[in-house]
């Protein structure tokens, strides 16, 4: 597929001689309006000539253009016909014309370059927004870590310290049942401990993400949000690997996190459905709910961080989120995104 990046790389005779025949089209086409209309305007289609030519080509290119047009349109529109002598008033008038093609050559020339920066700075920032978050990914994944392996076992260590010490009290003073009471306290908090200290490592990074897969990872998830908000959750996968970049799964999973969040925290639903399936090429995360709903045009104009992040989490996947809510049926939030390029190849038509 030609781009403008590529049309502008064109040898410099091709993209004169296609600057020429735009102009010649337009000539083409002014020509059979005047067979239908006396003296119809004719500036209009050779400063559409010009304009493209310009944005492919480059402003010397819309220059060039401006000529060729400025010459014929007094060669074949303005009376004496196909003759151009170089009179006062043929100079004249190719001049202004040949000026004002020149402006809006420079005019589209400063525009395109502008929207070139804007891509590229949106570019740099998409990128520099992924190295971001891999390496909240990679840190997030190294605390969890240590605090499951060194904290957590350093508080079951304690917890068989506190046990030890039990029966020491109980073999040295039978009947101690104060300090037995106190030291079985002291352990049952140490468990609470070192539940909180597994809950906080899973939501930093679960382990399952890594050991498994996505699949498993949005299964337990589901598990954990079912036993800690008593919603009923639904799971249902079409696949046991999905074929995403390595990557994305971080993604998808942090995605569907933030939307099953929500639903906790707003949609005072009774039930939620999660469906992961792959299709076309494509895999496919829908998260559905029947609590109540929201209007998204109001949401987007509030700026929510929750809903930026999702969005901004599917872009640097290359995917598209989707999010449907109504005050009765609850809310939908889908998420596509494409799959790897060999999974795409040979699970492209799966659905």
């Amino acid at each position: 597929m030609l781009t403008t990046e590529r049309l502008a790389r064109l040898p410099f005779l091709v993209r004169y001689a296609i600057s020429i025949a735009l102009v010649g089209l337009a000539t083409v086409v002014t020509s059979g309006l005047w067979l239908l209309v006396e003296r119809a305007v004719t500036s209009p289609l050779y400063l559409a000539a010009i304009s493209l030519a310009a944005y492919y080509f480059g402003m010397r290119a819309g220059v060039f253009a401006s000529v060729v047009a400025g010459l014929a349109i007094d060669l074949f529109f303005v009376e004496p016909y196909y003759d151009f002598s170089g009179s006062r008033d043929e100079v004249v008038r190719l001049f202004l014309f040949v000026v004002e093609g020149s402006f809006l050559s420079l005019l589209i020339d400063r525009i395109k370059l502008a929207a070139d920066e804007l891509r590229n700075s949106r570019e740099e920032l998409l990128q520099l927004t992924q190295y971001q978050q891999t390496l909240r990914e990679a840190e997030q994944k190294r605390i969890a870590l240590e605090i499951h392996d060194e904290l957590g076992q350093a508080l079951t260590g304690l917890k068989l310290d506190i046990h030890l010490l039990k029966r020491q009290a109980e073999t040295v003073r039978p009947g101690a049942e104060t300090i037995s009471s106190g030291l079985e306290g002291l352990s049952s908090r140490v468990d609470s401990t070192i539940g909180t200290v597994r809950r906080i490592a899973s939501e930093l990074r679960p382990s399952v993400l890594d050991d498994f897969g996505l699949v498993a990872a949005l299964e337990w998830q589901a598990s954990q949000f079912r036993s800690n908000t008593g919603i009923k959750c639904k799971f249902r996968a079409g696949a046991d690997d999905l074929g995403l970049e390595k990557d994305a799964d971080s993604g998808v999973f942090r995605i569907a996190q933030e939307a099953l969040t929500n639903i906790a925290r707003h949609a005072k639903a009774s039930k939620v459905e999660i469906d992961i399936y792959r299709t076309n090429g494509f895999a496919i995360l829908r998260i559905a709910d029947d609590g109540q709903g929201f209007d998204t045009s109001a949401l987007a104009k509030k700026r929510s961080l929750g809903l930026l992040g999702m969005r901004e989490r599917a872009r640097l996947m290359n995917g598209d989120l989707k999010i449907e809510s109504d005050g009765e049926l609850g809310t939908v939030v889908e998420l596509t995104v494409p799959l790897a390029t060999g999974d795409q190849i040979n699970r492209g038509g799966e659905a």
